[in-house]
C-alpha cells in the first residue's frame, strides 16, 4: 500500500499525548444569575468573561463589574461577575433562551431581534493602510496555534496590542475586547483594528460594532449577511483571503489612493 495514501493510526494514543486545544463548558453569571454557557478554551477567563458581557450588552463599562470570581463546576468552570442589581436586572432581559454550544455564539438567542440589538453607525474612519494590515497578518502567523482561532487587537500601524486565542472564533474576539476593557480603556479608542484567523459571521461584525472598533479583518470570506450589516454600520470589513490579497468589502476609502486598487 502507498504509505502516503494510508492513515496514521492514532486511535490508541492517550489523550494526554494528543496536544490538541483545551475545551470546557464555561458558565458566565452576573452575581448568581446564570447568563450563558460557552464552550471555550479554559484559560485567561477574566478577559473572555468581560469581553462577552460587554459585546452581549450586559455591561456598558468595565467599572460596572466590581469583582470577578472563578469557581469549579462538576464538568466545567463558572465565572461570576459582580454587578449592581439594576445592571443584573437589565441584563436578564437579554439572557439567551438556551446554552450556546456551537462555534457560533449567537446560537440559542431567544429572538431574532437580539441578533441586531445594539448595532449603530460607526464614526467614519479609514481602514488600516494595507502595509499596516500585512504587519498584523505577520503577527497572526507568528502566534498561531494548532486547533485554535486567533484574534488580534492592532494599533493604527498594525502593531500587536492584544491577543486572544480560543477554540471558538467569537470567544477569541471577546478575549481581545475584554483585554482592552481590563486595561481601563474604551476598546474603540484603544484598538484601530481587529484581525481574526477565521471566516466572518454576523456575530463577529456585531461584536466589533458593539465595541466601537472601526476595522475588522478576517482571513476567509464573510457571509453575505455579515457584509450587509457591516455596510449599514460603516464598519471597515476586510477579507484577507488567507493573506494572499486584501479586499475591502465595506466602510470608508483608505487615506491614500495607492491603498485602493
Amino acid at each position: 500500500m502507498d504509505g502516503a495514501a494510508a492513515y496514521r493510526d492514532s486511535r490508541r494514543r492517550p489523550l494526554r499525548d494528543q496536544n490538541g486545544p483545551g475545551e470546557a463548558p464555561l458558565t458566565l453569571l452576573l452575581n448568581d444569575s446564570p447568563m450563558a454557557t460557552l464552550l471555550a478554551t479554559p484559560e485567561a477567563l477574566e478577559p473572555l468573561a468581560l469581553g462577552h458581557a460587554y459585546t452581549a450588552g450586559w455591561i456598558g463599562r468595565a467599572d460596572q463589574v466590581t469583582e470577578v470570581r472563578l469557581a469549579r463546576l462538576r464538568h466545567g468552570l463558572a465565572v461570576h461577575l459582580s454587578v449592581a442589581p439594576r445592571i443584573e436586572a437589565l441584563a436578564l432581559a437579554l439572557r439567551r433562551a438556551a446554552p450556546s454550544l456551537s462555534s457560533c455564539g449567537a446560537c440559542g438567542l431567544a429572538e431574532e431581534g437580539q441578533l441586531l440589538a445594539g448595532l449603530r453607525r460607526l464614526p467614519a474612519r479609514p481602514p488600516l493602510a494595507a502595509a499596516a494590515l500585512r504587519r498584523g497578518l505577520e503577527a497572526l502567523s507568528a502566534h498561531s496555534a494548532p486547533g485554535q482561532h486567533l484574534a488580534l487587537g492592532l494599533d493604527a500601524w498594525g502593531r500587536l496590542l492584544a491577543l486572544g486565542r480560543d477554540i471558538g472564533r467569537h470567544n477569541a474576539l471577546d478575549r481581545v475586547i475584554g483585554e482592552g476593557l481590563r486595561r481601563g480603556s474604551d476598546p474603540g479608542r484603544h484598538f484601530a483594528a481587529l484581525l481574526v484567523s477565521s471566516r466572518c459571521s454576523l456575530e463577529l461584525v456585531h461584536k466589533a460594532v458593539r465595541a466601537g472598533i472601526s476595522t475588522l479583518a478576517t482571513l476567509a470570506l464573510p457571509s453575505d449577511m455579515a457584509v450587509e450589516v457591516a455596510r449599514g454600520c460603516d464598519l471597515n470589513l476586510i477579507c484577507c483571503h488567507r493573506g494572499r490579497d486584501l479586499e475591502l468589502l465595506s466602510g470608508q476609502a483608505p487615506d491614500t489612493p495607492e491603498n485602493l486598487l
